[in-house]
C-alpha cells in the first residue's frame, strides 16, 4: 500500500534521538499515531532545533562571551529567577508522575515546556542588556547560571528518551553533575 515508514530509513535521515522523540511525541499512551516526513521535519525544526538547540547554543555562547565559559552563581536574584526554579521543580515532579503512569509523551512534553519557559526567561531577563552595564555583572552571572542549571536538569530528564542528545548537551555545558539524583539537590 505504500503507507509504511521504516525506522532504519528515518534514523539515517534524522538521527536516532530525533526519531525517538518523534515516536514518543506523536504516539501518546494508549493511542495510535500519525507520522509523515513533513510532520517529522516540522517537529524537528520547531522542538529540537528552535527550542532545545537554540536555547543551548544561545546560553553557552553568552556564557563563553561574557565569562569565558566560567560558571558562577553570585545569587543576584530577582522574582523571575524564583519562577524558573519553581518551573524546574514542578517539571521534575510532573515527569516523575507521568512516568509512574507510563505517560511517556506527557513526560517529554513537560520537559519541552520547561525549555519553552527557559527561552522566555532569556527574553525577560535580556542578558545582552545586562552585559552592557558593569553594575549588572552579578545579575548577568546569575541569569546565565539559572539558564545552565535549567538546561542541565532538562538534559538529565531527557536522557531516557534522547540519550545521545542528552549527553551532547551535558558535554556542551561542561558539567560533571549528570546523575538523576543531582537534579534533586
Amino acid at each position: 500500500k505504500g503507507n509504511v515508514i521504516y525506522t532504519d530509513d528515518l534514523v539515517k535521515l534524522f538521527g536516532q534521538d530525533a526519531v525517538r522523540y518523534l515516536m514518543i511525541h506523536e504516539m501518546p499512551f494508549d493511542q495510535d499515531g500519525h507520522i509523515t516526513y513533513p510532520l517529522m521535519i516540522d517537529r524537528i525544526n520547531s522542538a529540537l532545533a528552535n527550542n532545545l538547540g537554540n536555547l543551548v547554543n544561545r546560553t553557552v555562547s553568552m556564557q563563553n562571551k561574557y565569562f569565558n565559559g566560567v560558571v558562577a552563581n553570585p545569587k543576584a536574584s530577582a522574582p523571575l529567577d524564583d519562577e524558573l526554579v519553581k518551573a524546574c521543580a514542578d517539571t521534575i515532579a510532573a515527569v516523575n508522575a507521568h512516568m509512574d503512569t507510563l505517560h511517556v509523551a506527557d513526560a517529554v512534553s513537560d520537559i519541552f515546556r520547561l525549555l519553552d519557559r527557559a527561552n522566555k526567561y532569556i527574553d525577560e531577563t535580556m542578558p545582552w542588556s545586562l552585559a552592557k552595564d558593569p553594575d549588572q555583572i552579578s545579575r548577568l552571572a546569575t541569569v546565565l547560571y539559572n539558564l545552565l542549571e535549567t538546561i542541565r536538569i532538562a538534559a538529565i530528564l531527557l536522557e531516557p528518551y534522547m540519550p545521545v542528545t542528552s549527553g551532547k548537551i551535558l558535554d556542551q555545558i561542561g558539567t560533571q553533575q549528570r546523575s538523576y539524583d543531582s537534579i534533586h539537590t
